[in-house]
């Protein structure tokens, strides 16, 4: 199927072929920018070791860009990113793996970016063994919503409409629905507010190219950041600087957590 062209109205929020491309541009960018990406996965080895036991058996980690856990089996939308770690290239929510095969699945900072959220969950729990543990970390609910303002600023005041340019995000009320639904039980879904400082807008857009977050929205316009449009948003985010000119921009980060029944345990 073809990604759709800019400006055309897509079935999927997400271009994944454009994904693909800025995840691999991203390989090249994050070093320096990650420790978001370090302080998440710290998070998630912390709740890890709260969860109640799981089978013996192999671990699968979904979203390379921080690197790949040892003992993990890899898998990125990226292919410069699953062929660095060895590991398979392909969207989450098309399937890769026989059913019944891991006995831990952790999906790493990708999830924001899937077409078909509830279909990567079903096809996380369908590889998972029974009582497998599954978990997942990823911006979520009003993340950005100081980078959306300005945005919206400038588009007003240019006269051409409000264009898409941050895409859709999940409500953490919700995500706990989300995983019951997909099959999974003891669902936890937990928010965790991260307050981010930024020099300027500009340097906000480095960091999130570098984590491969940028230029994949199917219903994105040729165009959108034209100097005149650029300065207008770089000014409206300025407006909210502290003392020191820096911006604080706010991201939510959503831990999911799940467990797949085991029918032998209840015996």
């Amino acid at each position: 199927m073809e990604s759709p062209k800019h400006g055309m109205a897509s079935e999927e929020p997400f271009d994944r072929a454009a994904r693909r491309r800025a995840r691999d541009r991203a390989s090249r960018l994050i070093g320096g920018r990650g420790q978001l990406l370090a302080h998440v996965a710290a998070e998630l080895a912390e709740r890890q070791a709260l969860l109640g036991p799981c089978p013996n058996g192999e671990a699968l980690w979904i979203g390379l860009m921080g690197g790949l856990p040892a003992g993990h089996v890899g898998m990125d939308p990226s292919p410069v990113l699953a062929g660095r770690h060895g590991g398979v290239a392909g969207d989450e929510d098309r399937r890769h793996f026989g059913d019944g095969r891991f006995a831990r699945v952790t999906a790493f900072m990708t999830l924001h970016g899937v077409n078909d959220l509830p279909g990567a969950l079903i096809l996380c729990r369908r590889a998972l063994m029974p009582g497998g543990r599954f978990q997942a970390a990823f911006p979520a609910g009003l993340s950005l919503a100081g980078v959306r303002g300005a945005f919206l600023e400038a588009d007003v005041a240019a006269g051409r409409g409000v264009a898409p340019r941050v895409g859709p995000t999940v409500d953490p009320a919700e995500a706990a629905g989300l995983l019951q639904r997909a099959g999974f039980v003891e669902p936890v879904a937990e928010v965790d507010t991260l307050k981010l400082r930024y020099r300027s807008l500009r340097d906000l857009a480095l960091d999130v190219r570098a984590h491969g977050d940028s230029g994949w929205l199917a219903a994105r316009e040729g165009g959108l950041t034209t100097p005149s449009r650029w300065a207008a948003a770089e000014a409206q985010f300025a407006q909210a600087a502290d003392a020191d000119g820096r911006v604080t921009t706010e991201v939510q980060i959503l831990y999911l957590s799940g467990k797949v029944p085991d029918p032998s345990s209840a015996r």
